[in-house]
C-alpha cells in the first residue's frame, strides 16, 4: 500500500546557497490494512515524509508507491484525484484542516455531501462520529470558538467522514489530554479493524508507545529502527533521546547505522569488528582496541545456555511486561529539578475574583468559566491543567484581556484590566504580558530574527538582535533557523521560535498555552527547565496551560479546571508528582 525506496529530500536556499538534508535514504513498507506510527524527535524529518507521501512535496531522489502507483509519474491532476478519492490527510496545523466560518457539524457533513451521500444518512453518520469523538455538544459552534483539543477532534471527524483508504496523520494528539488521546488511538484502531483502512501516524507523543505494533523510528532524517512489537518497549525507550535505542535497520544496500550510544559506550572510533555466535542466531560488534577476539568468544560461549540444542529455539526468559510497571530510575529526572515557590511575603501580581465567561452560538449560550477566583504571587510558576475543553485557553485569554469577561474582576500588578478600554488593554498587555498561543505568535512574512526585533521597534528599543537574544535562541534550540521564515520550520521548530520571541521581550508575566504541544519529550523538558531559569533570573511570573502533566515539577502550583470551574488547587510535592506521572502515562512506578 505504501512503499518508500531510498527516499531522500534536500531543501536548498537559493539566496544563502545552504542545503539542508531532511531525509536520507528512507526505506518503509506499510502493507494494505496495516496501522503503524513514525516516531522521532522534533526535526527528525517526520512531517517532511508525510508531505512527500501525500504528494505535497516532491522527493529529491527515491520512489514512493501508493496503491501501486509511482507518485513521481503522476500529474498534478492525477495526484489531486488520488488524494481526494483515496487519501485522508490530518495536518498538525489546525488552520490547514478547518474552515473558520463553518461549524463543527458542517465540517463533518461536508465530505459526505461532496461524495453525494444522501442527506438524512449523512446527518445520522455525522451525529454518530461527533458522539464517538466526544464533540456532540460542540456541533453548532464555529471552529474559531472551540478549544484546540476540540478542533483536533473535529479535524479527525472530517477525516473519518471522508472514509479514505489511507490515512496520513501528522501529530494528531499534540494538544490532547490523555483521555482524548486514548479516544483518538482507539478510533484509529477501530477504523483500521472495521474498514481495513491503512493508517500511518507521525508523532513524538509518548502515549503512542503502546498504541500500534509497528513503529518506524526516525532521527536526523534517517531510519534508525523498526519496532515490530511496540508493546515490549518500556517508557524509558521514548523518554530518553532516540540514540539510546539499541535497534537499527538495514537499508536496501545492507548498510547499518550504529546507534550513537554503542559508539560512545564501546569507545569505537574508526574500526569495529563483528563476531558470529555458533548458533548463527546473533552476532556482536566490539571495539578491537579494548577487547580481544578471544575475550569476545568467552562471552559468546557463556551465552550458549540461551539456546536449546534440540530445536535451536530461543528459550531465554521473555521480556517481562510487568503490567506497565517502570522503575523510579526511569523517571527520576522528572523529580530532579525542583522549583522554589515565592515567599509568602511577596505581593500578588494577579488577582481574579468571580470571573465568568460565556459564548453565544445560534441563540445558545455556552458557559465556559464559572465565577473563578484565585490569586498568584509574583514570581510563581502556575500550571493550568484540565481536559480538552475545560476552559484553560479561555482563562488565559480572559486574564490577559484578549477576551472580555462577562463578569468579575482581573487585577494585574495593581491595574484593573477588566475595567480598561480595549485600546488600553492592548497597550497594557504589550508592556506587561508575553503570550504564546497554541497556534504560535509568529508573523509569517518575517524571519525568526525579524520576529524578535519587531517588538523591540514598537517598544522603542534597539532594532537589532542582542547577545541575550542569541543565547535564548540557542537555549530554545532554534538558533540554526534564525534567518528562516515560519513556513520553512517544522511544527516543533515553530513552537520553539515562538517561545524565543516571547522570552526575548522580558515582560514580568508570561502566559503559555500548550507551549510543548508540537515538540518531542526531550525538547519539552528542556523548555520547562528554560522557563524555570527565566522565572528565577528575571523574576518572571509564569502561567502555563498544558495537558502534558509530565512537565509538572516539584514546587509548581497546579490549578485544575473541570467544566469551567476550579476543582483542585495545590502545590506539587514529590508524593503527588509520582501520582500525576502514573496517571498521565498509565503506568505504575516501582
Amino acid at each position: 500500500m505504501i512503499i518508500c525506496n531510498d527516499l531522500a529530500k534536500i531543501y536548498s536556499d537559493p539566496i544563502t546557497e545552504v542545503s539542508v538534508i531532511a531525509l536520507r535514504g528512507i526505506d518503509i513498507e506499510v502493507k494494505k490494512g496495516e496501522i503503524a506510527s513514525i516516531v522521532g524527535p522534533s526535526g527528525a524529518g517526520k512531517s517532511t515524509l508525510i508531505k512527500i507521501l501525500s504528494g505535497l512535496e516532491v522527493p529529491t531522489s527515491g520512489t514512493v508507491l501508493l496503491h501501486g502507483k509511482n507518485l513521481n509519474d503522476l500529474s498534478e491532476r492525477e495526484m489531486q484525484n488520488l488524494r481526494f478519492g483515496k487519501i485522508g490527510i490530518l495536518n498538525q496545523y489546525l488552520n490547514s484542516n478547518l474552515i473558520p466560518h463553518l461549524t463543527v457539524k458542517q465540517h463533518i457533513l461536508l465530505p459526505m455531501r461532496m461524495r453525494k451521500r444522501e442527506l438524512e444518512k449523512a446527518k445520522q453518520e455525522t451525529k454518530e462520529i461527533m458522539k464517538n469523538l466526544n464533540i456532540l455538544e460542540q456541533g453548532d459552534k464555529k471552529v474559531t470558538k472551540i478549544s484546540g483539543g476540540e478542533a483536533i477532534r473535529t479535524s479527525i471527524g472530517a477525516l473519518l467522514a471522508q472514509k479514505p483508504e489511507i490515512i496520513l496523520a501528522d501529530e494528531p494528539t499534540g494538544q490532547l489530554d490523555t483521555d482524548n488521546t486514548n479516544l483518538v488511538i482507539e478510533t484509529f484502531k477501530e477504523l483500521n479493524k472495521d474498514l481495513g483502512t491503512t493508517i500511518l501516524v507521525v508523532t513524538h507523543d509518548l502515549r503512542f508507545r503502546n498504541a500500534f505494533r509497528k513503529s518506524y523510528i526516525l532521527r536526523d532524517g534517517r531510519l534508525v529502527g523498526i519496532n515490530q512489537d511496540i508493546e515490549r518497549a518500556e517508557l524509558d525507550f521514548l523518554l530518553k533521546p532516540i540514540d539510546s535505542t539499541l535497534q537499527s535497520t538495514l537499508d536496501r544496500f545492507h548498510f547499518l547505522r550504529i546507534p550513537m550510544s554503542i559508539i560512545t559506550d564501546t569507545g569505537i572510533s574508526s574500526l569495529a569488528e563483528f563476531s558470529m555466535h555458533p548458533s548463527k542466531k546473533f552476532a556482536v560488534i566490539y571495539n578491537p582496541q579494548a577487547i580481544s577476539k578471544d575475550e569476545v568468544h568467552k562471552v559468546l560461549r557463556r551465552s550458549d545456555s540461551f539456546y536449546d540444542d534440540e530445536d535451536d529455539e530461543t528459550i531465554s526468559e521473555p521480556i517481562e511486561e510487568k503490567g506497565r510497571k517502570i522503575t523510579f530510575d526511569q523517571v527520576s529526572f522528572l523529580f530532579e529539578k525542583e522549583f522554589l515557590p515565592p515567599k509568602k511575603t511577596l505581593p500578588n501580581i494577579i488577582e481574579v475574583k468571580k470571573l465568568s465567561k460565556s459564548f453565544s452560538f445560534d441563540n445558545k449560550v455556552q458557559h465556559v468559566l464559572h465565577k473563578i477566583s484565585f490569586s498568584i504571587r509574583r514570581g510563581d510558576f502556575v500550571v493550568i491543567a484540565g481536559k480538552s475543553g475545560a476552559g484553560k485557553t479561555t482563562l488565559l485569554n480572559v486574564i490577559s484581556g484578549v477576551e472580555t469577561p462577562d463578569s468579575g474582576s482581573i487585577i494585574i500588578d495593581g491595574a484593573d484590566v477588566s475595567e480598561m478600554k480595549r485600546s488600553n488593554v492592548s497597550d497594557f498587555r504589550f508592556n506587561n504580558i508575553s503570550m504564546i498561543s497554541q497556534m504560535n505568535n509568529l508573523y509569517s512574512q518575517y524571519s525568526v530574527a525579524d520576529n524578535i526585533i519587531i517588538p523591540k521597534i514598537f517598544s522603542k528599543k534597539r532594532n537589532r538582535l542582542e547577545e541575550t537574544d542569541l543565547y535564548l535562541m540557542e537555549d530554545c534550540e532554534i538558533k540554526h533557523k534564525v534567518n528562516h521564515y515560519p513556513v520553512e520550520l517544522s511544527g516543533g521548530e515553530t513552537q520553539r521560535a515562538a517561545l524565543a520571541v516571547a522570552l526575548s521581550r522580558r515582560n514580568p508575566l508570561l502566559f503559555t498555552d500548550e507551549p510543548t504541544a508540537n515538540v518531542d519529550s526531550r525538547i519539552a523538558r528542556n523548555i520547562v527547565s528554560l522557563l524555570m531559569e527565566i522565572n528565577q533570573f528575571q523574576n518572571t511570573t509564569i502561567l502555563m496551560s498544558t495537558h502534558d502533566l509530565s512537565l509538572v515539577r516539584i514546587g509548581f502550583r497546579v490549578i485544575k479546571l473541570e467544566d469551567g470551574s476550579i476543582v483542585d488547587d495545590f502545590r506539587v510535592s514529590k508524593d503527588n508528582l509520582k501520582e500525576i506521572v502514573e496517571e498521565y502515562f498509565n503506568v505504575e512506578i516501582e
